[in-house]
């Protein structure tokens, strides 16, 4: 409208003709041109020119009878030539940054005319909007080849004024803001930052597009995320594969499925998230779902209060009594995005908050062994359509007959069965239901002690140790100290640094055992003290730090520990027996055991606090029935081994 106004206000082309005159390479025919086309339409001066008379100026000159192909796509840049000559006085600061920063002068040229006849006064203006703008100008007057460049000219004068403002400003925070607003990394406050982003081919995945009407929760959750990545993950390939490409399309998934809150997304979501890739991103698909877990457990971890309601807790966040936690066997979270009745979902929250609570000493393993029993019970539920605190005595027995249906265990039965009825009394003591459904108890099956062989075979220890020289250094003395000691694997991987200790005539070890909640001391082989103390010196292992330690420095997985020793027994040509840690400590004390010491003896080196669990760890039967067979005929072969053993023992 204002343009309008001015064309109707100044018919005198007087001040034209001076504005076309300054254009010294317009000229004679070609001034004409211009000049004719420009008073046709009525504009009379060119500060009226705007990108929609460039666009219809262009538009007749690639139309012109009696032309050339080459005359007419001269012609098309004429106006904009002239124009951009009259407007260079307004913009002599860009003009000096643009000399100094693209060498093409085509490429300046088309860049300083868009700025000037946009009414840019400094680079600092340059935003999405108008890069989109600009870019859209390009794409209908450049060959699509060489648009590219032309943009990269854009970004090249706006990249110089983001370095400028942090050298100016040092102090200036350079971290994004959130606003109902686009948000694009390609500009990001921070120039180190923004920089990373420069050769990006597709800066469309650098555009998160926050004034979309959408969850204002849901999208802070998102914009807090983008921040976090942005801020401390400098590898810009791993933070742009694993983080900012499946963030955006989480967000877009967000959006078009009017999710609200991130936290509270279910499995069906999620697995509606992994649908929605359509096979678009082939390999990349397992790499992408994991932003679901990364968003939400860096949302519940980071958040000021604990939020009770979401979907997954992250353990992380809470700092349990020491003895709780089985560093060797870390229980990350608990999911209860499974279960689709959010009641029944609410339910399990309110208990397992208790479970948690600091008034609880029962370790985390027992409160995970609880949590997946009620979880399972509640998906039972969900198939029948049944709220908890409605049940009745015969559907809670239906499910029973369930779980013996599977054929559990009768351990595993129990244990499930108990979890159950604890939730139930739990509830009859928040007065949520009024008496328990049934008697439990009833219920219950009579559990029988089994007792497997697994002591391993002389042959194959000896096999093992053999190949053991190729193993890394630390899986070889990890299994050292399973085969010598028989510690359980869990101990193995907590072992500290003033574990092992010398009193001047024997060799001794101390751990605490997290699952009989004390310490014991074991004489151990002098060879195994020399050897442990060894590379704790070399590795300068402080008396309190772990001796075996993950890439992030905390004890080593006892699930990684096993994987890693079964590929190497693999690589080794071991293929007869397949690796249990827990073997080894059944072989120690059938060991102990054969060669006179006393089920004591056994029980305490093994740090039992009953006599009858100790038993299940003797494998002793079938070597008293070898030997006496053995001396009935005068056979000598296991006397040879045994021997064997008590040497390679010492």
């Amino acid at each position: 409208m204002a343009a309008l106004a001015l064309r109707v206000l100044q018919p005198n082309n007087d001040g034209l003709q001076s504005q076309l005159d300054m254009c010294s390479g317009v000229t004679g025919k070609l001034q004409d041109i211009v000049r004719t086309y420009l008073t046709k339409v009525g504009i009379h001066s060119l500060d009226e020119v705007t990108i929609e008379d460039i666009f219809a100026f262009r538009e007749e000159m690639l139309q012109m009878a009696h032309t050339t192909e080459t005359q007419r796509k001269y012609y098309s840049n004429l106006l904009e030539q002239v124009t951009l000559t009259y407007l260079m006085e307004s913009i002599p600061v860009i003009k000096e940054q643009a000399d100094a920063l693209i060498s093409s002068r085509a490429i300046k040229n088309k860049v300083l005319f868009y700025l000037a006849i946009a009414g840019v006064e400094t680079t600092t203006d340059i935003d999405y909007e108008l890069r989109c703008k600009y870019r859209d100008y390009v794409m209908a007057t450049v060959a699509n080849s060489k648009a590219s460049e032309y943009i990269k000219a854009l970004d090249q004068l706006k990249l110089n004024a983001i370095k400028e403002d942090n050298k100016n400003n040092p102090l200036k925070e350079k971290v994004l803001k959130y606003r109902n607003e686009i948000v694009f990394l390609g500009y990001h406050p921070s120039y180190p930052l923004a920089m990373t982003f420069y050769y990006i081919r597709d800066k469309e995945e650098l555009v998160f597009d926050f004034s979309v009407d959408a969850s204002g929760l849901m999208k802070r959750q998102i914009f807090k995320m983008l921040n976090y990545v942005l801020d401390n993950k400098e590898n810009w390939h791993d933070r742009r594969e694993r983080f900012l490409i499946p963030l955006k399309l989480l967000y877009k998934f967000c959006v078009e499925n009017d999710i609200e809150d991130i936290e509270q997304l279910t499995a069906k979501q999620v697995e509606a998230f992994r649908e929605s890739f359509d096979g678009t991103v082939g390999t990349k698909t397992d790499t992408y779902m994991q932003i679901v877990d990364n968003i939400r457990k860096y949302l519940f971890i980071s958040s000021k209060a604990t939020n009770w309601d979401a979907n997954v807790w992250y353990l992380e966040r809470f700092n349990f009594e020491e003895g709780r936690e089985n560093p060797a066997r870390e229980i990350k979270k608990f999911t209860f995005a499974g279960i689709d009745n959010s009641f029944n979902r609410g339910l399990l929250k309110e208990y397992m908050k208790y479970q948690l609570g600091v008034s609880q000493k029962i370790s985390l393993q027992t409160v995970r062994g609880i949590f997946y029993g009620i979880h399972s019970y509640l998906k039972w539920l969900d198939e029948k359509n049944i709220l908890a605190n409605e049940i009745n005595g015969m559907e809670l027995e239906a499910y029973i007959k369930y779980l013996e249906s599977k054929g559990t265990q009768a351990e595993s039965f129990n244990q499930s069965v108990i979890s159950v009825a604890r939730f139930y009394g739990y509830m009859v003591l928040k007065k949520k239901i009024q008496k328990m459904p049934i008697n439990i108890e009833y219920y219950l099956k009579n559990t029988i002690q089994r007792h497997n062989d697994r002591a391993v075979d002389v042959e194959i220890q000896l096999e093992i140790l053999k190949a053991l020289k190729g193993f890394p250094h630390h899986l070889r003395l990890m299994y050292l100290n399973l085969w010598c000691i028989g510690l359980r694997v869990n101990e193995v991987c907590v072992i500290r640094g003033d574990a092992y200790y010398f009193d001047g005539k024997d060799a001794w070890f101390r751990i605490y055992q997290n699952k009989m909640k004390a310490e014991k001391y074991v004489p151990i082989p002098t060879k195994l003290y020399e050897l442990m103390s060894a590379y704790i010196e070399e590795n300068g292992i402080r008396a309190d730090q772990y001796v075996f330690t993950s890439k992030k420095g905390k004890a080593y997985d006892a699930g990684t520990f096993s994987k890693q020793f079964k590929e190497q027994l693999l690589l080794a040509g071991i293929t007869d027996y397949s690796f249990r840690s827990h073997d080894f400590r059944h072989t120690v004390a059938t060991f102990l055991y054969t060669n006179g010491a006393s089920i004591e003896v056994v029980r305490d080196y093994l740090g039992h606090k009953e006599s009858d669990m100790t038993k299940k760890y003797l494998d002793y039967m079938s070597d008293i029935i070898d030997a006496d067979n053995e001396a009935y005929f005068e056979d000598n072969k296991l006397i040879q081994i045994k021997e064997r053993i008590m040497t390679h023992g010492k």
